[in-house]
């Protein structure tokens, strides 16, 4: 039995070679995909953090906006009630 095996492996040594060859290319595959998706989470972590501060920044210029309007709109009131 011990020696059908070792005939085995000497006859079929290409296919062994392949076969870990293939096992071996399969690993580096998957630790590359697991890699990408990682860095896939991450960028998507900042870019979260990213529109939220965008948002903020938004908010914040819509009321300096409302703001400038509403002085435009007093002062033109102001200046109609001085040339009246």
């Amino acid at each position: 039995m011990a020696e059908e095996s070792k005939s085995f492996i000497k006859e079929n040594w290409s296919m062994l070679i392949w076969l870990v060859a293939a096992v071996f290319a399969a690993g580096g595959i998957y630790a590359e995909f697991s890699s990408l998706k990682m860095e896939l989470h991450t960028v998507h972590e900042r870019l979260d953090k990213k529109i939220v501060v965008i948002n903020d920044i938004e908010d914040r210029i819509y009321v300096l906006e409302m703001h400038v309007e509403y002085e435009k709109g007093y002062k033109e009131s102001q200046k109609e009630k001085g040339n009246d």
